[in-house]
């Protein structure tokens, strides 16, 4: 049996492939010291203890995305070096508001988020995620083949949330080469190169989206962006008056960023994760393509397996005991999302893909409590129409033969194929 502590939970291989580790700590050490004063927290219950629980658990000052040093692990968020804040020169203010703050002030936030998400106005996006899945297809439906990421799983979000926010299509090249940049810092291991490269990008997509903010301002468009600049937010409550105000520039900035990587990342992750899914398990495939009103269901078991995003992270605002262990005021929490979505206790036969199950929509994929995603709405409806578009329009879709790794991005914190070639015949 696989003990925990030989597992380096930084590594390539075990980020790469990180289920025996899951287990072993899961079954040895639900709440896992990795290294000192950060804390993983594993299993089912545990991890919705903890997401449930904001009064000993902050998600405040960056806690959510953790910074990742390759092999040496996580450190610390640091006071930048003079010569990486001359590189925030002009960025846009920083605001805390959805990932980045604790309730009250997340829970008025997320009230106004959830409005321009809901499921009425979601339903305007969908003939727009058709028409994207459908442009996508066309351009490769004719060869037979695809390299699935870089043709349709990474492209199609990045249109979509593109598209939602009223992002013209002149800038659209433009947009995708800030937003795919500005990213690289959080999903993995960066470069220095790397760094200041990404945050050149970042800076230069905040100024962008705050330039689109001001512009909805003199001319309010149907979208996410003008939605916020309308919207008004409470405030206070002088006696029995309640006060509202409308969002500051840096406020939206903020909710835009935020909506982008949940909007875009996850979404390119877990299609492309989920097609192998299928190829790997026949039966699945057969299932969900004799009645394709079962792809809600795929969605579901998908975020489940796979968990695009595998982990984000909290920090202890009080000495507090989780799974009988002690955890010290300061330390830094590791959420397992991914850990706790193959729990045996939870999900019997976690590691198969079994579209049937009837706890489908537990899982904690799109987390739990007061930060459950926010646009775990849309990743749904865009999940949906991508696989009702993928079936009727490719038939016998198989692994190309030689062409494939099965490597994933060293990324702590999401879980994403590099590439998936794909052969298939046209419907």
């Amino acid at each position: 049996m696989n003990k925990v502590h030989d597992f380096n939970p930084f590594s390539k291989e075990t980020i790469g492939c990180p289920f025996a580790f899951y287990q072993a700590m899961r079954e040895q050490a639900p709440v896992f010291e990795a290294s000192k004063g950060v804390f993983f927290i594993t299993t089912y219950d545990l991890v919705s203890q903890v997401l449930r629980d904001t009064v000993n658990f902050s998600s405040q000052n960056g806690a959510a995305f953790l910074n990742f040093q390759g092999e040496a692990g996580l450190s610390a968020p640091s006071k930048p070096s003079p010569a990486v804040l001359e590189l925030y020169k002009g960025d846009v203010p920083h605001r805390d508001t959805l990932l980045s703050a604790d309730p009250p002030e997340h829970t008025r936030y997320r009230s106004l988020v959830n409005r321009s998400l809901s499921p009425g106005r979601l339903a305007r996006y969908e003939p727009v995620v058709r028409n994207v899945a459908t442009q996508l297809i066309d351009a490769f439906i004719d060869s037979g083949s695809a390299e699935f990421v870089s043709e349709f799983s990474m492209l199609l979000p990045l249109h979509v949330v593109s598209i939602a926010l009223g992002v013209p299509q002149k800038d659209l090249p433009q947009y995708k080469d800030w937003s795919v940049r500005a990213v690289t810092l959080l999903a993995r291991k960066a470069t220095p190169e790397e760094v200041v490269d990404g945050i050149k990008a970042g800076v230069a997509l905040r100024r962008y989206i705050a330039d689109r903010v001001e512009e909805a301002r003199k001319n309010p468009e149907n979208n996410v962006i003008g939605d916020l600049v309308n919207a008004h937010m409470l405030e206070g409550v002088d006696g029995d008056v309640k006060q509202y105000r409308p969002l500051d520039t840096p406020e939206i900035v903020s909710i835009v960023e935020q909506l982008l990587v949940a909007g875009q990342e996850t979404v390119n992750y877990l299609v492309s994760s989920l097609l192998l899914k299928l190829i790997e398990n026949p039966d699945q495939m057969t299932a969900v393509r004799s009645d394709t009103d079962k792809i809600k269901q795929l969605i579901e078991e998908g975020v489940r397996i796979e968990s695009p995003i595998q982990n984000l992270g909290r920090f202890a605002k009080n000495d507090v005991t989780i799974g009988g262990v002690a955890i010290p005021a300061g330390s830094r929490i590791v959420v397992m999302y991914g850990c706790a979505n193959r729990d045996e206790n939870k999900f019997p036969h976690a590691d198969k893909l079994d579209i049937s199950r009837e706890n489908l929509r537990e899982h904690v994929g799109f987390g739990v409590g007061p930060h459950y995603c926010v646009g775990a709405a849309l990743a749904r409806l865009e999940g949906r129409v991508v696989f009702e578009e993928i079936f009727k329009r490719m038939k016998n879709i198989r692994l190309a033969p030689g062409k494939n790794d099965f490597e994933y991005m060293y990324s702590f914190i999401f879980r994403s194929l590099n590439a998936l070639h794909i052969e298939f015949d046209k419907a």
